[in-house]
C-alpha cells in the first residue's frame, strides 16, 4: 500500500510539472511491462500514445517561449491535478483497495497542483528577474525532472521519499535565500 502510495505522489509530482511527459511514460512502461487493468491498457494502446506524444510537443515548444509558457501555464491549473490523479489511479488500481485507490488519487492531484504552482511561480519570477530568457533553459530541467520522476514513481518508487526531499530542501533553501529581512 505505501509503495502505492509512493508511485501515486511520483507521478503526481511529474503531472504537476509536465503532464504530457508523464502520461507519455506512464504509457509506454505500461506498454514495454504489460501492465495489468483496463486504465493501462488504455495508456498503452497506440492511438493514445499518439496523442500523449504530440501534445508533449505542443507542450516542448509552447513551455520554451516567455509569455506562450504562462498562458500555457494557467491553462494547465486545471489540466495537470487531474492528469496526476487520473495517472495515479491508472497506476494502483488493481493493486490496493478501492477506498485507498481513491485516497492515492486524491494524493497525487494535491501534489500535481502543489507542484504545478511551484513551477509557475518559478516560471513568473524568472521572467521578472530574466526578461523570460532563462526560461526555455527552466523548461528543459522541468522536461528532464517530469520524465525522471515519473519512471522512479513506477520503477522504483521508494525513490519518491528521496525525490520529496531533494525537492523540500531546495525550496526551503531557495525560500531561506530570497526572503527580505526583518527591518524592525
Amino acid at each position: 500500500m505505501i509503495t502505492s502510495l509512493l508511485t501515486a505522489a511520483g507521478l503526481g509530482i511529474g503531472a504537476g510539472i509536465n503532464a504530457y511527459a508523464t502520461l507519455l511514460v506512464y504509457g509506454l512502461l505500461a506498454r514495454w511491462t504489460h501492465m495489468s487493468g483496463e486504465l493501462p491498457q488504455f495508456f498503452s494502446s497506440t492511438p493514445v500514445l499518439i496523442v500523449l506524444g504530440a501534445l508533449y510537443c505542443v507542450e516542448f515548444i509552447a513551455d520554451k517561449i516567455p509569455a506562450v509558457d504562462h498562458v500555457w501555464d494557467v491553462i494547465h491549473t486545471f489540466i495537470r491535478p487531474v492528469a496526476g490523479a487520473v495517472v495515479a489511479w491508472a497506476s494502483v488500481s488493481d493493486k490496493i483497495p478501492h477506498g485507498a485507490v481513491i485516497m492515492a488519487a486524491i494524493l497525487a492531484g494535491g501534489v500535481a497542483l502543489g507542484a504545478h504552482v511551484a513551477k509557475a511561480s518559478i516560471r513568473g519570477a524568472s521572467t521578472v528577474t530574466t526578461a523570460g530568457f532563462a526560461n526555455p533553459i527552466l523548461s528543459l530541467f522541468e522536461d528532464v525532472f517530469a520524465f525522471a520522476t515519473a519512471i522512479i514513481a513506477i520503477v522504483l518508487p521508494w525513490l519518491v521519499i528521496a525525490v520529496i526531499a531533494a525537492v523540500t530542501f531546495f525550496f526551503v533553501t531557495l525560500w531561506r535565500r530570497l526572503r527580505v529581512p526583518n527591518l524592525s
